[in-house]
């Protein structure tokens, strides 16, 4: 992967994320970056308006956050949001949100959308928007009861409140198109425009 991606440009690059998913995810691939927290209360960014493009909403207003205090460094931000019978769905910090969340994608489809942001200086260099589809199955509550109760540390840290890497993928019917954008990056999209870089 060091082949793929000049090691030099690693070295300017500065992902924004706190994510442990995405960054299990970068290490797997050998990909060595720096890494910062955009500490930005997510639901106070201007203009969200319940639609797919508040992730990328997010995403740069995190980018923005990051850039101002990284001069000339590339800064890389990502934001995952869930759109569920027209309403934005976010982190939950209790389990009664967590239990409502899951259950009320019970036996029914979701659509998850990763926004990424690439910039330097405060200046945009290019932003990304992918969507997923995720169905869920008709899933006992008593499941879901259990699930939030034993793995709630991990999951109030995610959209949706599932880890598609851990057991949360029981619950799935089905994942359309990109599985690793479940996970909070759409990688190919991600390589893709830091080869152009």
């Amino acid at each position: 992967m060091n082949n793929f991606i000049n090691p030099q440009l690693t070295k300017q690059v500065i992902i924004g994320t706190k994510s442990q998913s995405r960054r299990k995810l970068f290490k797997m691939m050998n990909l060595k970056f720096q890494y910062r927290s955009a500490n930005i209360n997510e639901k106070a960014v201007k203009n969200l308006k319940n639609d797919k493009y508040d992730a990328l909403k997010i995403a740069k207003a995190k980018a923005t956050h990051l850039s101002k205090k990284n001069k000339n460094k590339i800064i890389i931000t990502f934001d995952t949001t869930i759109l569920h019978m027209r309403k934005t769905i976010y982190k939950c910090h209790t389990k009664k949100c967590c239990r409502n969340t899951l259950k009320s994608f019970n036996n029914t489809s979701h659509n998850l959308y990763t926004g990424m942001v690439f910039m330097i200086n405060n200046s945009l260099i290019r932003s990304t928007l992918t969507k997923t589809k995720i169905v869920f199955k008709k899933n006992k509550f008593i499941d879901v009861n259990k699930y939030v109760e034993r793995n709630f540390n991990q999951i109030s840290s995610a959209v949706g409140c599932y880890n598609v890497e851990g057991k949360g993928k029981t619950f799935f019917k089905n994942i359309e198109k990109s599985y690793f954008n479940v996970i909070g990056i759409d990688i190919i999209k991600f390589l893709k425009i830091l080869r152009t870089i």
